[in-house]
């Protein structure tokens, strides 16, 4: 029978409907999980309590022991090529949760499968991987979420606001890291014993990568070769340059150039990626974005956003979720500045006012006391002075009143300072999880919180930051041609 192409359009049109009709159709998406390694407990344990919005039906490892132990625990179906489970019927949506190198395929894959798709940060390992994936996910309309939870915390949204409403005028650079303090070299992950080709498929491991002799050690701790992954930049700094590129608004950057280097641990082929990194990123809107971490040094940078009449602080015990953030305005802007956050409508509460309205520490109840004490705690610079102060005096641990004048020095100082420069608290508000977002997105074919777009736009940043160290050079981005090049 002769197809027309009336016809070819007219089913082009329907089957999207259709697919949309079948999601809506239950209110609990099937998942199928692809790796079942160490980032895949976190998203079984979030599962497990969202069985009224989604039911594991499959799961997927080339690693048999993981394979079997992923079945026990879910009791879903188990397959060892990833093929096969993006070709159940039973697979409404697909978890992408392997090294970084097989991320890109996957995706595409079970897009054009008909699967959505919720992929493990990054989403490649290229831009031209990247390209092609939100090219795919346009062609077949399906969903495709890049999943990094702190994109999904409730203080970015406020933030934005603030900085799109023009509270702080120019933005001109902001400041964000991720560090830790490795003991052994980093990603030093357990080799679990009886590992062999038997029980392991290696070239399914491999995948494009290059092909090298059976190696436990690349398969367990792949973060550290360059051939499956970024090291410390797509495992760490992409958490926390995507959401400050939510607050100031997406752009491709226009410039990238990394530095550091293997500080404290060697890079002695077993180990490829340095411990220490600090990028700058330009962008065409004249803002600079600087991200640091090291996996030999704890301490992070306060996360701070610097426009040219006011800056935002963001604060809280969690560096990588900040709980609440302050606006204070710089010194030629303090006249104008409760009338621009006001006229901008932000939420939030004033603090220089409490300071004016009369209040000493010590007249403060002692459960304000407590309260105020453990968020000024949150604050890293507060912490390290406070660490600092009780070896030199050791009663301030124990001692509520040694412990109270202590903070009421700050309290106070910062009440009086308030009343001449005013400054404005938002907290952040409650929010869905990233993987609530994406169940709604499957099920409502919306758009979840770090999309495709979104995801291509963090990869060009970060690949030009990995290849700025690796080739020791600035890089530069093409908006025309969507290529980079050494400057």
């Amino acid at each position: 029978m002769k197809t027309h192409r009336r016809d070819l359009l007219r089913a082009a049109v329907i089957a999207p409907a259709i697919l949309r009709a079948q999601n809506r159709a239950s209110d609990v998406v099937r998942i199928g999980i692809i790796g079942l390694g160490g980032i895949s407990r976190a998203h079984l344990r979030e599962l497990a309590t969202l069985k009224s919005q989604a039911r594991i039906t499959a799961v997927c490892d080339i690693y048999a022991p993981r394979l079997d132990a992923g079945v026990t625990a879910t009791g879903a179906k188990g397959y060892r090529d990833y093929r096969d489970l993006i070709a159940d019927p039973n697979v409404d949506a697909v978890l992408v949760l392997t090294p970084d190198h097989w991320h890109a395929r996957m995706a595409i894959d079970a897009m054009r499968a008909g699967k959505d798709v919720d992929v493990e940060k990054p989403m490649a390992l290229t831009i031209e991987e990247a390209r092609e994936m939100v090219k795919v996910a346009r062609e077949t309309g399906r969903v495709l979420a890049v999943d990094s939870e702190h994109t999904a915390h409730g203080i970015w949204p406020p933030a934005a606001h603030a900085v799109k409403s023009g509270v702080l005028g120019k933005l001109l650079w902001s400041q964000t890291s991720r560090s830790r303090n490795d003991r052994e070299p980093p990603w030093a992950y357990p080799i679990e014993k009886g590992v062999s080709p038997d029980n392991l498929d290696w070239n399914a491991f491999l995948g494009s990568a290059p092909k090298r002799p059976f190696d436990a050690e690349r398969f367990f701790r792949w973060r550290r070769y360059w051939e499956y992954s970024g090291g410390l930049i797509t495992d760490l700094f992409i958490h926390h340059i995507t959401p400050l590129l939510m607050v100031a608004g997406a752009e491709f950057p226009r410039r990238a150039v990394t530095s550091g280097g293997a500080w404290h641990f060697p890079l002695d082929g077993r180990l490829e990626t340095p411990d220490t990194m600090v990028t700058a990123f330009d962008f065409p809107s004249k803002h600079t974005l600087l991200c640091a971490g090291s996996l030999a040094n704890s301490v992070e940078l306060p996360i701070v956003m610097r426009g040219h009449e006011a800056n935002i602080f963001f604060h809280g015990p969690d560096h990588r979720r900040p709980d609440w953030f302050i606006v204070e305005p710089e010194g030629p802007y303090v006249s104008t500045f409760r009338d621009k956050v006001e006229k901008a409508g932000i939420e939030g509460r004033w603090l220089g006012s409490e300071g004016s309205a009369g209040g000493r520490f010590a007249e403060l109840s002692p459960a304000r006391q407590d309260a105020w004490m453990a968020g000024a705690l949150g604050e890293s610079q507060v912490r390290a002075d406070f660490d600092a102060a009780v070896k030199k005096q050791a009663s301030l641990e124990k001692d509520r009143a040694a412990r109270t004048a202590w903070f009421g020095r700050i309290y106070d100082g910062r009440q009086k300072a308030g009343q001449a420069r005013p400054r404005f608290r938002v907290d952040a508000p409650p929010a869905p999880s990233f993987m609530e977002r994406f169940l709604e997105a499957v099920r409502t074919r919306g758009k979840p919180v770090f999309d495709g777009d979104l995801g291509y736009i963090t990869q060009v940043a970060i690949v030009m930051a990995v290849r700025s160290w690796r080739e020791d050079k600035v890089f530069l981005f093409d908006p025309e041609t969507e290529t980079i090049r050494a400057a």
